[in-house]
């Protein structure tokens, strides 16, 4: 056990901490934006469907578009992507906030909104992936990951809280509004990350090549990697699988328990404070045998969808999310240092952005259907189906050999690679 694991990280990278203070910012003024924003949507509607519809369309960027900002992660700086999404998604959050505050927040303006910020998250997602890796050392990957999914939650807990509390004594403008400062604030710290991006997918001297080869390039290396499709497949999956958790907790709260907005903000927080739990506790220890933590990890969600699914009250219904929450950061954080591991950093921008497509493209189809079927089946119905699909993850990811003998000790980036070892990220 390192107990000062989190501490060591954020003391010896000036960078990483930048970013984590960057990140962790951003992430409160979210929470509280998207406990106010569906709680208003679903109290204006009293429709899961238009909750699922407002989801739908903040993934939709993720999918059409994550292959190309890939492609520009992977040339331009990464850094100043960051910040320039940072500053696009303050201003977004601010003409939704107005919105709200002038009557003028239909359906469909909200819909547009979240289209943008979610456009502006997936120009900010593949920089990130490719900056992380190059900002700290491999062997502290992992305790890098469980560091910022812990405070990430850690702000969740906090802001989910505290914003179910705002809503229902001040309404959803204020509560809105704080997520404009929160990303101001967080441009600001990573525009001070002082890590640069000079490479060029070409080469030096050479011409960059198009858009559509340089992905495809990126595509074949994927392609001939198993083990990363694998995982990218499991990932698609536990998504689907987690759409009741982002979609249905104010149909849960109000229509199945028959409680207000704060115990939506408490049922929110619960998932929050499991993942700040797990992460602290997957900092603190050295796992070698990554592929297996995260089949456990899958486990833990498993039994945590279950519970919600059977729960006759909202407290049950919270240890359910807790225990969710501390599946969700046993999984994500050995993944993601898993994939960085075997990514080298030159192509990280495109494979991540391909990989959050293959993650993510069934998400728009599935979450608005998850609005549909909790209409049809209830919430608590619509998560033991969950459940049923997070159990399937678990036995994808036991009968893989590449994700069940991974070992971290044994694997360097392109260890993962089918066996002809000169296809180097190089020869692209």
């Amino acid at each position: 056990m390192k107990a000062d694991a989190f501490w060591r990280v954020v003391r010896t990278y000036p960078d990483v901490r930048r970013l984590w203070l960057g990140e962790t910012t951003a992430a409160f003024g979210s929470y509280f934006f998207r406990i106010a924003l569906m709680w208003y949507v679903y109290v204006r509607t009293g429709s899961g469907t238009a909750i699922g519809l407002v989801v739908v369309v903040g993934f939709l960027p993720e999918v059409v578009l994550a292959p190309w900002f890939g492609v520009l992660a992977d040339r331009l700086n990464r850094r100043r992507m960051m910040v320039a999404s940072n500053a696009a998604s303050a201003m977004v959050a601010g003409l939704l906030a107005s919105a709200v505050a002038l009557h003028v927040a239909s359906l469909s303006v909200i819909a547009s909104g979240m289209l943008l910020m979610g456009a502006a998250s997936a120009f900010y997602d593949p920089a990130r992936s490719g900056l992380f890796p190059d900002i700290v050392q491999r062997q502290d990957l992992l305790t890098a990951h469980a560091l910022f999914h812990t405070s990430r939650q850690a702000a969740r807990l906090v802001g989910s809280s505290l914003a179910g509390v705002i809503v229902a004594l001040a309404g959803a403008v204020p509560t809105m509004a704080a997520d404009v400062v929160t990303f101001l604030v967080s441009a600001l710290w990573v525009a001070h990350i002082s890590y640069q991006h000079g490479r060029s997918p070409a080469g030096p001297g050479q011409p960059s090549p198009s858009a559509v080869a340089s992905a495809r390039a990126a595509w074949e290396w994927m392609r001939r990697r198993p083990v990363i499709l694998a995982m990218s497949g499991i990932g698609m999956v536990s998504n689907i699988a987690l759409g009741p958790s982002n979609v249905l907790p104010p149909m849960l709260i109000r229509h199945t328990f028959h409680a207000g907005s704060a115990a939506l903000g408490v049922f929110d927080a619960a998932i929050g404070l499991g993942i700040m739990a797990g992460g602290i506790v997957i900092g603190m220890i050295t796992i070698n045998r990554m592929g297996l933590s995260m089949a456990a990890a899958l486990g833990i969600e498993t039994l945590g969808l279950l519970a919600v699914a059977l729960s006759p009250s909202p407290l049950g219904a919270d240890v359910g999310n807790l225990l969710l929450g501390i599946g969700l950061v046993a999984a994500n954080a050995p993944g993601g240092a898993m994939m960085q591991t075997i990514v080298p950093s030159e192509l990280l921008g495109r494979v991540s952005s391909f990989s959050t497509v293959l993650n993510g493209f069934a998400i728009p189809i599935t979450y608005g259907g998850v609005g549909a079927l909790g209409d049809a089946i209830g919430a608590q119905g619509s998560y033991g189906l969950a459940a049923g699909l997070m159990a399937a993850c678990l036995a994808a990811a036991l009968l893989v050999p590449g994700i069940r003998s991974f070992r971290l000790t044994e694997a360097g980036r392109d260890a993962v690679s089918e066996s002809n070892p000169s296809s180097e990220a190089k020869s692209l």
